[in-house]
């Protein structure tokens, strides 16, 4: 039932249910995943704040209650009606945030494959982030005292000018995030790893096919003058 329900949200906010794998070898993509204690944490705060809005809807109804300031006839009436509309839609509400919610963890796609890494997160609002192994700066793991206390941590990883700008008004370049994982350590060491293979194969020079192109026309010309001025030399021309 739940997930049937899901299928249908995900239908009405045409979204699709995984990511495209990025640029990589064919069969080397890594699907990563938000640790559970991540959505324990995110259903905890959601409840908190569905108790908050409960005991909003349900104050002007304290002094009824409490019978210090009796209400009678009309005024009676339409507070009452007033506050069954608001639970009624407050339940509606309550239904749909919730698997929200559940979309909202299951959703998040960490992939890594042997060239790049890309993190696809949120349902409203879709952000996906893609980075290249060219460009890869530093892996950093972050960890707040709750997040520890949850064995979660978030692994950030910076592309060029990132985490490594530190003059004023230096670009930060670009920063993507592995989010409440409780893998943070497996993750950064494979992506390491991947990072090093990459670099000592030379891949890096895919991202560079117009300036290699441009490069080898140069080196090209310039041997044909020099050619042509040895032939000149070695033949010169004689007058008629």
């Amino acid at each position: 039932m739940v997930k049937a329900i899901e299928r249908q949200l995900l239908r009405w906010l045409r979204l699709p249910p995984e990511p495209a794998p990025p640029d990589g070898t064919a069969g080397s993509a890594i699907v990563f995943r938000a640790g559970r204690n991540y959505w324990r944490w995110r259903l905890f705060c959601w409840a908190m704040v569905q108790v908050g809005i409960v005991l909003t809807i349900l104050l002007p109804l304290l002094p009824l209650v409490a019978g210090k300031r009796p209400i009678t006839g009309t005024a009676r009436s339409v507070l009452l009606g007033t506050e069954a509309v608001l639970l009624v839609l407050f339940l509606i509400a309550l239904f749909f945030s919730y698997h929200a919610q559940r979309l909202d963890y299951e959703l998040r796609w960490y992939v890594v494959t042997d060239r790049s890494l890309r993190i696809r997160s949120g349902i409203w609002s879709v952000a996906e982030t893609t980075m290249t192994f060219a460009n890869i700066q530093d892996l950093r793991i972050t960890a707040g005292p709750l997040q520890g206390y949850l064995g979660l941590a978030d692994l950030e990883v910076s592309s060029a000018g990132g985490a490594g700008a530190k003059e004023p008004g230096a670009s930060r370049g670009h920063v993507a995030r592995f989010s409440g994982v409780d893998n943070a350590e497996a993750i950064r060491d494979l992506i390491g790893e991947r990072l090093k293979r990459y670099r000592d194969a030379g891949l890096g020079d895919r991202d560079e096919p117009e300036a290699t192109a441009e490069e080898s026309a140069q080196e090209l010309l310039a041997e044909a003058r020099a050619l042509r001025a040895a032939v000149e030399v070695r033949y010169p021309k004689t007058s008629s």
